[in-house]
């Protein structure tokens, strides 16, 4: 006899009965200790599933895949907001406080930023399948990292977006206008053993911990800026004006005034690597996430530092941003002259019948 057969609910086909587990676990968090984590968990867990469930309906009901364009790039933001609400509800006293006490909470705020893109993946991959009809909708937006090639390309990626910010920060150091130096906490020659693997330990996690979120956070925005949006605009618009639109609306998410045409001009590059790619995301997310994790490390790490009253209109507005100045610009508009695809993207897409 089974052990777990009284306890895990389950329906009469002999399936787990999500809801009724969901139910009996939020009921043991009320008993507190861990049984209270666990409850949290649950109470997520559901939140999330009814969340999902709301967006298939939402996606039959206002039948999406026959509005025009504006209409359903709103459909997915507020469907966005749909599946972000179970995780952003619960913490909006803490940030509401946060922002009222001008202090910052850093596991709501990560919590919420996990959610958010998460959130994202989520909705592209129910978009693929119930609007598009695609097998699988990951593979035919571009993110597919199965095979030894798309690997090789996103360690090409990557090292040329760490080259590409180094070659904008050299000519802000040849002009002047700061320095790159090793930090003085690595170059201590009275280091002993201990502190030596101390100093150098915490240095390598900070680079691991660069690596890790620029990779994750160019994985969801290339995913949607380089490849659902411009999708979507295509279809009414055209392949040109989709990449160049979704370029817009990329750097306008990015929330920096001054950095605005750099991304401009960066995201027609970051089209043009797809383009390279034959529609694979892995060189633009290598490119996106050594330009974040380069920039990261070099501010976090201290190996930049400005100079006194430099012009931020030539160098910058902030260190994360290296295209916000007249330097950046350079680079980007260079880039975007040299890899802006002429041609459009002919991709093969395997779809199957959508089934309402």
């Amino acid at each position: 006899m089974s052990v777990a057969g009284p306890v895990v609910p389950t329906k009469e086909d002999g399936e787990v009965d999500q809801e009724r587990l969901v139910a009996m676990l939020a009921e043991w968090g009320q008993k507190g200790g861990m049984l209270r984590l666990i409850g949290k968990i649950a109470l997520l867990w559901g939140g999330i599933r009814g969340a999902m469930s709301l967006t298939d309906r939402l996606i039959l009901f206002l039948r999406i895949a026959e509005r025009p364009l504006f209409q359903r790039i709103l459909g997915f933001v507020c469907m966005v907001l749909v599946l972000w609400s179970p995780v952003v509800v619960p913490f909006l006293p803490t940030l509401v406080q946060s922002r009222l006490t001008h202090t910052s909470n850093k596991i709501a705020e990560l919590a919420c930023i996990i959610g958010l893109y998460t959130s994202l993946m989520i909705l592209v991959m129910k978009w693929g399948r119930r609007i598009r009809g695609y097998e699988n909708p990951l593979e035919q937006y571009g993110l597919d990292f199965t095979s030894l090639p798309k690997i090789q390309s996103f360690l090409k990626g990557l090292t040329g977006g760490v080259m590409l910010v180094l070659a904008v920060h050299s000519v802000n150091a040849l002009l002047g206008f700061v320095r790159l130096t090793w930090p003085s906490s690595l170059s201590a020659s009275s280091l002993d053993a201990v502190m030596w693997l101390k100093v150098y330990g915490q240095m390598l996690i900070l680079i691991g911990r660069g690596l890790v979120t620029a990779t994750g956070v160019a994985l969801v925005e290339e995913l949607i800026f380089r490849s659902w949006l411009p999708d979507e605009i295509s279809v009414e618009l055209g392949y040109h004006r989709g990449i160049i639109i979704s370029g817009l609306a990329f750097s306008l998410f990015e929330r920096s005034l001054w950095a605005i045409p750099g991304l401009w001009l960066l995201s027609l590059c970051l089209a043009g690597a797809r383009q390279i790619g034959q529609g694979s995301l892995s060189l633009p997310i290598g490119l996106r996430a050594g330009i974040v994790a380069s920039s990261f490390i070099l501010q976090m790490g201290g190996f930049l530092t400005y100079q006194s009253n430099f012009p931020q209109w030539v160098t910058g507005t902030h260190p994360f941003q290296p295209f916000s100045g007249a330097t950046g610009l350079t680079f980007s508009l260079l880039l975007a002259i040299v890899l802006y695809p002429r041609q459009p993207l002919h991709q093969n897409k395997k779809t199957r019948t959508i089934r309402e």
